[in-house]
C-alpha cells in the first residue's frame, strides 16, 4: 500500500514543530488480541520479540506467540501465503517458495531479486484487502499477515490456516529482522535463518565500512507524488538502514511517526545534505518545487546530491535481501555526492 494513502493525518511540518519536544500522529490501523478479535480502534498492537520463542525452535509442533495472540504450528509448512512483500523475502530466505502472494495485483511490485527465487505463484489480490476466496483454495498450511494492516481479519485468517501476524507496513529495519526470525521459528528453520543473518550482518558491515569515518551528512529519504511529499523519520525502513551503515536523518526519531508530510518549506528548514526521493509514476510536486528559488537554498541541491530510487526497492520490499541492495546503492550513491 502507498505510504501516502497510509497517512491516518498529514502535517505540514514548520521549524518549530521540529524543535517542538514531540511530532505525535496517531498513525496505524486497530491491533488485535490473542483471540484474534480487533482491539479498540487506534491502538496500534505490541509487537513480540522472536527471541521470546527461542524455546520453539527444533520442536515437531510450535508454539509461536506472535503480535496478535499464539498460534500452533506442526511440521514443516510447505504452502505458505504471504501478504505482504516482505515476507516473500523471509521464507526465500529459508529456501522456500510461497503458494500465494498478496501483489496489489501486479508481479512487478516484486523486486527482480526476489521474482527470481519465488517463481510461479498465485496472487492474492490487495496487501490492504486479500481475497479471501482465493487464499482459502490454495489449502495453505501457514498464513504470514500484518499485524496491523490485517488484524480485522485475522479470526478470518486463523480459521482458514494457522496464521501468524507480524509488523510489515511500518516495521522499520530492525522491527524487520525481528519478524523474519519470528517467521523462521514458525516455519521450523530456525538454523537456516541463523545462517541468513549472519550473513546479512557480514553484508551490512562490509558496506558499512566504505563509508567515510565521521560521515555527518543527514540523508532524507521520502516518496514524492503528485499532489505531495513524504519524508521518511528515523523509524521507517530504509533510513534504518542507511542508520546500520552509520548514517542521519534530518527528521526527529520521536513518537511512532514512521512518516510524515513534508512541505518545500520544511525542506529548506531540514537543510538535507542528501535527498533520496522514491517517485510515483508520472507528475510529481517536487518538480514544481524545483522551479523554485528556495528549491535551491536546499544543501542537497546545491551539492546536486538528489537521487532518485526505485520505490519498490527502496519502500515496498522492506526484506534483509532488499536492505542490502538498499545500502549498496546508498554507498555508492554517496561516494559521488561526497
Amino acid at each position: 500500500m502507498s505510504p501516502i494513502l497510509k497517512l491516518c493525518k498529514s502535517l505540514r511540518l514548520t521549524g518549530a514543530l521540529l524543535t517542538a519536544a514531540a511530532l505525535v500522529v496517531g498513525c496505524g490501523t486497530a491491533g488485535g488480541v490473542g483471540s484474534g478479535d480487533p482491539s479498540s480502534a487506534g491502538q496500534a498492537p505490541s509487537v513480540v520479540a522472536a527471541d521470546v520463542n527461542n524455546a520453539e525452535c527444533g520442536k515437531q509442533t510450535r508454539v509461536i506467540k506472535h503480535d496478535l495472540g499464539t498460534t500452533t504450528v506442526s511440521g514443516a509448512p510447505h504452502r505458505i501465503a504471504v501478504l505482504e512483500l516482505s515476507f516473500i523475502d523471509a521464507i526465500v530466505n529459508l529456501g522456500l517458495r510461497p503458494v500465494g502472494v498478496a501483489d496489489d495485483n501486479n508481479p512487478g511490485v516484486l523486486i527482480p531479486a526476489l521474482r527470481d527465487k519465488v517463481g510461479k505463484y498465485t496472487p492474492l489480490g490487495l496487501r490492504a484487502s486479500p481475497n479471501l476466496q482465493v487464499i482459502t483454495s490454495l489449502k495453505p498450511d501457514l498464513i504470514i499477515a500484518d499485524s496491523q494492516e490485517h488484524s480485522a481479519i485475522y479470526s478470518q485468517l486463523s480459521k482458514i490456516a494457522p496464521t501468524i501476524a507480524v509488523s510489515s507496513d511500518s516495521a522499520g529495519y530492525q522491527e524487520t529482522i525481528n519478524s523474519e526470525k519470528l517467521i523462521a521459528e514458525a516455519a521450523g528453520k530456525c538454523d537456516q535463518m541463523k545462517t541468513v543473518l549472519d550473513h546479512h550482518t557480514q553484508v551490512m558491515n562490509q558496506l558499512k565500512a566504505k563509508i567515510p569515518p565521521g560521515d555527518t551528512r543527514k540523508i532524507l529519504f521520502a516518496i514524492g507524488t503528485e499532489t505531495g511529499v513524504t519524508g521518511y523519520t528515523p523509524r521507517g525502513f530504509a533510513p534504518g538502514v542507511l542508520s546500520a551503515l552509520g548514517l542521519a536523518s534530518p527528521l526527529p526519531d520521536k513518537g511512532d511517526d514512521f512518516h510524515v508530510s513534508v512541505s518545500l518549506e520544511t525542506l529548506v528548514s531540514l537543510k538535507p545534505d542528501v535527498i533520496i526521493v522514491a517517485p510515483h509514476p508520472g507528475k510529481l510536486l517536487i518538480d514544481q518545487w524545483k522551479t523554485t528559488a528556495l528549491w535551491d537554498t536546499i544543501p542537497a541541491v546545491r551539492k546536486n546530491a538528489v537521487f532518485m530510487v526505485n520505490q519498490n526497492l527502496w519502500s515496498r520490499a522492506r526484506g534483509l535481501i532488499a536492505a542490502e541492495q538498499i545500502a549498496a546503492e546508498a554507498v555508492q550513491k554517496l561516494a559521488g555526492a561526497s
